[in-house]
C-alpha cells in the first residue's frame, strides 16, 4: 500500500506510513525521545497517497508544510501542529489540554529540545503515553483531537 504519512526522525530518518499503520509503530518512537540527540518527531500527511519520491517538488513541499511535532523527551513533550488555515496562510500552535495557556503568565515549564528549550503551561505537557494518542488520531484523522486547545506559537 502507498503510504499517506511521513514521520521525520530528528536524526534525519524518515519513515512512510499509512493511516492503518498498527499504534505500536506510531507510538514507540515517542517513548525514545531524550530531549536530547532524539529530540523530535515530525508527522506530516502527504497531499496524496503516493510514494514520497513519486510526488513533485511542490507535492512535497505542500505536505511537509502541515505537521504535528513533538519535541522534548518521553517524561516531558510539547506538541504542535501547524495547519493550513482556510485563507492559505499557515498556523502554527502549541497544544494543550483544556483552556488555552497565557503564553506570558502561565508559562512555568521548561522543556529541553536538544540545545534549546521552551517554557511552557502544564496542560501544554505531554507524557508519550499522552502525545501517543493524539499522534494516533492525527495519523486517523488528519486533525487534532476535539477539545484540545491551541496557543498560537509567535516566532
Amino acid at each position: 500500500m502507498k503510504p499517506t504519512h511521513v514521520y521525520e526522525f530528528s536524526d534525519g530518518t524518515t519513515v512512510t506510513m499509512d493511516s492503518g499503520m498498527p499504534a505500536r509503530f506510531v507510538t514507540h518512537p515517542l517513548t525514545r525521545l531524550n530531549g536530547g540527540t532524539k529530540k523530535h518527531i515530525i508527522l506530516s500527511r502527504l497531499v496524496r497517497q503516493e510514494w514520497l519520491d513519486d510526488l513533485s517538488e511542490h507535492e512535497r513541499d505542500e505536505s511537509l508544510s502541515s505537521f504535528l511535532q513533538a519535541g522534548g523527551s518521553a517524561d516531558a513533550m510539547t506538541l504542535e501542529v501547524r495547519r493550513k488555515e482556510a485563507d492559505g496562510t499557515y498556523g502554527q500552535y502549541v497544544l494543550g489540554r483544556g483552556e488555552v495557556a497565557d503564553a506570558a503568565g502561565g508559562a512555568d515549564v521548561e522543556i529541553a529540545v536538544g540545545e534549546h528549550s521552551y517554557r511552557v503551561a502544564q496542560n501544554e505537557v505531554f507524557t508519550a503515553e499522552a502525545a501517543g494518542t493524539v499522534f494516533l488520531h492525527y495519523l486517523r484523522h488528519n486533525e487534532v483531537p476535539a477539545g484540545m486547545s491551541l496557543r498560537e506559537l509567535v516566532r
